[in-house]
């Protein structure tokens, strides 16, 4: 009878520490779950978002900012090559486009951008073309961009192409010019919330 109660009490003093123990392991996740929220919001309102749009969309978006600018040669299927899990496009002579999705599918309707660039060799004659088309890349990810501050995004991300770091000025995109060894890449990187 003795061991009976033993056996009892013991199995009693165990089912409350993990009762206890769930409880605080609980508390604990719940409590760093909250923390990565508040990050999280933190971070969205210091370099914000923008909405998630397919490749189609955002390749109409820059080429209607190409035309609009008076430039010539906008983005065209017909000289599209889908490699590496992204979209190039010839632009304009040495000049290329290209679209880096989230996840790369083939199907533009479904890809949703995460990076478009221009890529341009350092011994391109067209590097004023290509500054063009910088310009009206970061105008296509974010129409709410004023001149000012797309000339702002542009020096900053000159600024700090030294240090690999991007421009962003809170509005859901991030700038940043990238130094290959044989090439720049002008790049716009989309933020989303999620």
């Amino acid at each position: 009878m003795k061991k009976d109660k033993a056996i009892i009490i013991i199995c009693i003093i165990i089912i409350a520490v993990l009762i206890g123990g769930y409880f605080v392991v609980k508390y604990f996740l719940d409590k760093d779950i909250q923390e990565q929220e508040q990050e999280l919001q933190e971070t969205i309102n210091k370099y914000g978002t923008v909405e998630k749009e397919n490749v189609n969309v955002v390749v109409s978006k820059f080429n209607t900012e190409i035309m609009d600018s008076g430039m010539e040669y906008p983005a065209s299927d017909e000289y599209l090559v889908m490699e590496d899990g992204k979209y190039w496009y010839g632009m304009f002579d040495d000049i290329l486009c290209y679209i880096m999705p989230i996840e790369f599918t083939g199907d533009k309707e479904k890809d949703i951008v995460e990076v478009i660039a221009m890529y341009v060799p350092k011994e391109s004659q067209n590097k004023e073309v290509a500054m063009k088309y910088f310009r009206n890349l970061i105008k296509a990810n974010n129409s709410e961009l004023t001149d000012e501050e797309i000339t702002y995004l542009m020096e900053e991300a000159i600024e700090q192409m030294p240090n690999k770091l991007k421009a962003n000025n809170g509005k859901g995109i991030s700038v940043s010019i990238a130094d290959g060894e044989d090439h720049y890449e002008y790049q716009v990187t989309r933020l989303y919330a999620d």
